[in-house]
C-alpha cells in the first residue's frame, strides 16, 4: 500500500521540523536517517514517535528499521485537524533520530475505499460483532492465505489475480502468515519471498527487505478494501525462537502494519508443538503460556489497538479461549475445526456455541472450517454448511479455506510433503479458486447482509424436521476380508470394497444417500469420485447429495476402510446406498456377501469398468446390531438438523442440511410472514408468497423441488 499520495514533507532546512498531510484513516510514513553507524542496527536502536491528536490523546508509535540508517513510522487516524509528534530514541545523541519534532495534518477523506471511508475494522460495543471505526456492521467473510507472501504466489499478476476474483465475490478478510509459516522447517525455500527470508538464519535479526516485498501485496489487500489478518508465526515457532524474539517479531509488525487497517492474530495452532513432536497432536501449555506473555506486549505495544486473536490447534476445545492463559487478552475469539465432514458440523457448533455463552463475551469466527478438497475428499457441501452452521449459531462471519490456496500451489511446483510425510494435495490455486465453496460462502454473505445479521440471535428451538430423516441400515451388513480379533495395539490395516450396480434406463433419480459405518476410517466412491469420508463407526454417518455422482446403466460404489486408532475393535465395514426414483420406487445396495474385497490399491480399482473378477467375495461377519459393534445410534438432531438464528418477530434464517420438509414453531398463533426458499449452492431464491402459522404459532413448510442438497428457508414477519 502506498503512503497518502498527499503526503509530503515540507522541512524548513534550518529547523527539525517536518510537516505532512494524509486524509483520515489513511497512512502517512515518516522517514528518519540516523547521523550514527550502529553494527546491529535491529538490535541497538528502539525508536518510537510521540504523537498528540486533536482530541489530546496521545500515542505512542513504534517505528521499524527499513535497512541501513533508515528508520520509518507509519501513523494513520481518523481525526482531522493537526497531530504533532516528537521522536524518542533509545540513543540519545543521534541527532536524525532523536528529539525529531512535525506534525501531521489529517484532512477528510475522499476517496471510496471502505476501510478508509467507514474506518478499520473494530468490535462493536456489544462486543458481538464487528464493525468499522464509524459504527458501519462489519460481516467477515474471510480467506485463507497463509502462505500468500511466499514467492509461489507471484507478484504482481498471480496475487493481483487472486484478490481480484475474492474482491468480486464479496470477500473482506484474508487471513496470512508473515513468512514464519506451518508444514515446512524454517528457512524452507519454500516460504522465500522475492527477497528471501524473514530473518536471518540464526535469527539474529530481522530482514526489512523481505518486509519490502510484503507491503506490496498486504497493501494491494488494503487498496482493495480486504483487511489482512496478520499471523505472525506458527506457534512451535517458541521452540526455535525466544520469547524476545517473538516479541521484537511481532513490534516489527506494529510499527510497520499497525496504522494499516489490519487485525492481528498472535499465532497460528499456538498450542500444538512441530509436527515431529513426541506427543504431536498434543495441547502443549508452555506454548499457550508463551504465546500468552507475547500478546500481552502486543497489546502495551499497539498504539491503535487493532484487534486481537489467536488460532487454536483442532484439539479439545477448538477455541482461541483455550489457547491462551488470559482471556481478557482477546478481542474476538478464533476456532479451529476438524478437516472433516459430518464429524466437523458437530464440533464446529459445539464450539461456537460454547464460546457464544461464555464470558467474557467477544464475537466469534471458525477461523479454520474443513478446507474444500483438502486431501482431494472434502467436497464443497461441507465448507458451505460449516458457514451456515457457525453463522446460525452466533458467529458473526466466516473464514472460508481451500486447498491450493493455503498453501500456495503453482502448476508443477506444489507445497509438496509436510514434515510428518503427509500430502495435502498438489491441485493449483489457479485451478481451486474457481471451486464452488467460495461462491457459497458469499452467497451466504450477500443473504444475510440484506438484514440486520448484527443483531441476530441462534435460535435452534426454532425448526426441526417433520420426520426421521436417517436412512435406515435394515439389511445392511458387517463385511471384511477375513474374521479377525485383533488386539488393543494391531498396526492399522486397510481394505478395499466394491460392488457394481446397474440403474435402470430413463428413470430419473429424485435423490440418492449413502450411509455408512466402519472401524474406523472410511472413504467412499461413486464412479471414481470422492462422495463421502467419514470416522463415526457407533453413528453412521449419512450424505445426502449423491444423486449427481450417478450415471444411467452400470455403476460403482466403492469404499475403503482402516483401522488408523488402534482399539481392538473386530474390524468391518457396513453401508447402504438408498436411491430413489420419481416413480416412487427405491433402490437399495447394502453391504453383504456380493461385494468384493482387496488387500491393497490397484490403478482403476474405483471405476464401473474395473475387472474385479479375480477379486474374493467379502466375508459377512455380523449383522446389524451385533456386538462388539452394537447399535448404530444416529449422531444428535440438535446439531445434525437444521439450524436457526434471526430477530424474534421481524426475521428468521434457517439452514436445512437435507432436502426434507420441516416445521416451523413459535411464530405467533395465526401471524403472517412473507416466505422465501434460497438456493445456497445457487444463490437463486423463490418466494413462496404470505404464509399464517397454525393455532400453535406453527408451519410446516415443504423442500424445495428440483435440488438435492441442503436449502434455505428466510422469513420476514408480516404488517
Amino acid at each position: 500500500m502506498k503512503s497518502s499520495s498527499s503526503s509530503r514533507r515540507k522541512a524548513d532546512p534550518r529547523t527539525r521540523f517536518a510537516l505532512f498531510s494524509t486524509g483520515a484513516n489513511l497512512p502517512v510514513e515518516l522517514s528518519f536517517t540516523a547521523r550514527g553507524a550502529y553494527v546491529d542496527a535491529f538490535n541497538e536502536v528502539v525508536l518510537d514517535a510521540i504523537f498528540t491528536d486533536p482530541s489530546g490523546d496521545v500515542r505512542r508509535v513504534p517505528a521499524f528499521w527499513a535497512g541501513g540508517r533508515i528508520w520509518k513510522v507509519r501513523y494513520a487516524s481518523p481525526l482531522a485537524g493537526e497531530h504533532p509528534y516528537r521522536t524518542v530514541c533509545s540513543s540519545t545523541t543521534d541527532a536524525g533520530l532523536h528529539d525529531m519534532t512535525g506534525a501531521v495534518t489529517v484532512t477528510p477523506y475522499r476517496g471510496k475505499n471502505p476501510l478508509y471511508v467507514h474506518g478499520p475494522v473494530q468490535i462493536a460495543a456489544d462486543k458481538r460483532h464487528f464493525e468499522h471505526a464509524d459504527g458501519t456492521p462489519f460481516f467477515w467473510l474471510g480467506d485463507t492465505w497463509w502462505m500468500g507472501l511466499c514467492h509461489r504466489l507471484d507478484w504482481p499478476q498471480g496475487f493481483k489475480k487472486l484478490t481480484a476474483d475474492r474482491k468480486k465475490k464479496g470477500f473482506n478478510v484474508v487471513q496470512i502468515v508473515t513468512g514464519l509459516y506451518p508444514d515446512m522447517y524454517p528457512f524452507d525455500p519454500r516460504g522465500a519471498n522475492e527477497a528471501g527470508y524473514p530473518w536471518e538464519e540464526g535469527y539474529s535479526q530481522i530482514r526489512p527487505e523481505y518486509f519490502d516485498a510484503a507491503d506490496r501485496k498486504l497493501g494491494h489487500l488494503v487498496e482493495q478494501g480486504i483487511t489482512p489478518c496478520i499471523v505472525a508465526a506458527w506457534g512451535f515457532y517458541l521452540s526455535w525462537m525466544t520469547e524476545d524474539q517473538l516479541k521484537a517479531h511481532w513490534r516489527y509488525l506494529i510499527a510497520r502494519y499497525g496504522a494499516w487497517p489490519v487485525i492481528w492474530c498472535a499465532a497460528g495452532e499456538a498450542n500444538v508443538p512441530w509436527y515431529l513432536a513426541k506427543d504431536y497432536p498434543c495441547d502443549d501449555r508452555a506454548l499457550a503460556r508463551g504465546w500468552t506473555n507475547i500478546m500481552r506486549t502486543m497489546r502495551e505495544t499497539d498504539p491503535f489497538h487493532r484487534p486481537v486473536t489467536i488460532h487454536p490447534g483442532a484439539i479439545k476445545r477448538f477455541t482461541a479461549r483455550s489457547v491462551t492463559d488470559d482471556e481478557t487478552l482477546l478481542d474476538f475469539d478464533m476456532l479451529q475445526c476438524i478437516h472433516q465432514e459430518n464429524e466437523s458440523v458437530d464440533r464446529a457448533i459445539t464450539a461456537v456455541r460454547e464460546t457464544y455463552a461464555a464470558t467474557p463475551r467477544m464475537p466469534v469466527i471458525n477461523g479454520e472450517p474443513c478446507y474444500e478438497m483438502l486431501g482431494g475428499i472434502i467436497t464443497a457441501p461441507w465448507p458451505r454448511r460449516a458457514f451456515w452452521s457457525c453463522v446460525l449459531n452466533g458467529a458473526m462471519g466466516h473464514t472460508y479455506g481451500c486447498n491450493g490456496i493455503w498453501q500456495c500451489n503453482q502448476p508443477g511446483m506444489p507445497h509438496g510433503i509436510s514434515p510428518n510425510g503427509y500430502n495435502h494435495g498438489s491441485a493449483p490455486w489457479q485451478e481451486t479458486m474457481h471451486y464452488s465453496g467460495s461462491s457459497e460462502c458469499a452467497h451466504g454473505k450477500n443473504l444475510l447482509a440484506r438484514f440486520a445479521w448484527e443483531k441476530f440471535e441462534p435460535h435452534p428451538e426454532w425448526a426441526a424436521y417433520t420426520h426421521d430423516v436417517w436412512l435406515p441400515l435394515d439389511g445392511a451388513k458387517w463385511i471384511w476380508s477375513s474374521r479377525e480379533n485383533p488386539p488393543a495395539d494391531a498396526p492399522p490395516v486397510r481394505r478395499y470394497f466394491r460392488r457394481t450396480f446397474e440403474l435402470p434406463a430413463g428413470k430419473k433419480i429424485v435423490c440418492a444417500r449413502l450411509r455408512f459405518a466402519g472401524t474406523t476410517y472410511c472413504e467412499a466412491q461413486l464412479n471414481r469420485v470422492p462422495a463421502a469420508f467419514g470416522w463415526e463407526c457407533r453413528t453412521g454417518p449419512q450424505f445426502n447429495d449423491c444423486a449427481a455422482l450417478l450415471q444411467p446403466g452400470r455403476n460403482s460404489l466403492t469404499l475403503w476402510c482402516e483401522n488408523r486408532q488402534p482399539t481392538g475393535v473386530t474390524r468391518g465395514l457396513l453401508a447402504c446406498l438408498e436411491i430413489r426414483f420419481t416413480d416412487g420406487k427405491v433402490q437399495r445396495i447394502v453391504t453383504d456377501g456380493t461385494w468384493k474385497t482387496w488387500e491393497h490399491k490397484i490403478g482403476g480399482w474405483a471405476t464401473c469398468g474395473f475387472d474385479d473378477t479375480a477379486w474374493p467375495a467379502a466375508l459377512v461377519v455380523g449383522l446389524l446390531g451385533d456386538q462388539p459393534w452394537g447399535p448404530i445410534t444416529p449422531q444428535s438432531m440438535d446439531l445434525q438438523g437444521p439450524q436457526s438464528a434471526g430477530i424474534p418477530g421481524e426475521t428468521r434464517v434457517i439452514y436445512v442440511p437435507y432436502v426434507e420438509p420441516i416445521v416451523v414453531r413459535d411464530l405467533g398463533a395465526g401471524t403472517r410472514h412473507h416466505a422465501l426458499h434460497f438456493d445456497p449452492v445457487s444463490g437463486r431464491e423463490k418466494k413462496l408468497g404470505p404464509i399464517t402459522a397454525d393455532t400453535k404459532g406453527a408451519w410446516n413448510c415443504a423442500a424445495p423441488a428440483g435440488i438435492d442438497h441442503d436449502w434455505v428457508l428466510v422469513l420476514e414477519a408480516k404488517p
